[in-house]
């Protein structure tokens, strides 16, 4: 196999499984690779593996080569208590 033909499957294989992580189609992924919509990086991580991070529409994957791992999600914010008394056993003693 040339050198040419092997760097295309290789490039088609990242393109396919940045598509697949940020589930979009092949096409969708391209246009918006072109649009400058998907940022991606190479980067390596704490255990020295090499990944490419991709982002999109504030997701965050790594594409591994044969794995796909997804951004852990931002816990959800405890809800404030609220200072309006509504008398329902909150201990204000007001009935």
């Amino acid at each position: 196999m040339s050198e040419n033909r092997e760097m295309f499957e290789e490039v088609n294989a990242l393109l396919a499984a940045v598509a697949k992580a940020l589930n979009l189609s092949a096409d969708d992924c391209v246009r918006a690779i072109e649009g400058q919509e998907i940022a991606m990086a190479l980067e390596v991580d704490e255990k020295g593996q090499h990944f490419v991070e991709a982002q999109y529409q504030g997701q965050t994957v790594r594409v591994y080569q044969g794995a796909i791992q997804y951004a852990p999600e931002e816990p959800e914010p405890e809800p404030e208590p609220e200072d309006d008394c509504g008398h329902q056993g909150c201990g204000c003693g007001s009935m």
